[in-house]
């Protein structure tokens, strides 16, 4: 798995779902649970995938954290999903 595609998945999907959602963690975490996982013929699936569930876990076991402290839980930092 490449580190540097999943971490762009993971980027990407978070940006879509704070963007989706009320911004809320409850509400990123709704939205995450909704969405399909990526097909058998798709390309970087590994990585999307590991990126999608990644997040979904993240967001529901840690429900009670405010939304900035599971990003900083996944290694991302908030103002890097605000400027791009």
């Amino acid at each position: 798995m490449d580190q540097k595609i999943y971490r762009q998945y993971l980027r990407e999907y978070l940006r879509d779902a704070l963007r989706k959602s009320d911004g809320s963690n409850a509400g990123v975490s709704n939205y995450l649970m909704q969405q399909i996982l990526p097909g058998r013929f798709t390309r970087h699936r590994e990585e999307k995938v590991r990126a999608l569930t990644d997040l979904q876990r993240a967001f529901a076991e840690h429900r009670h954290w405010p939304v900035d402290m599971v990003l900083t839980y996944l290694g991302i930092k908030p103002d890097e999903l605000q400027t791009k």
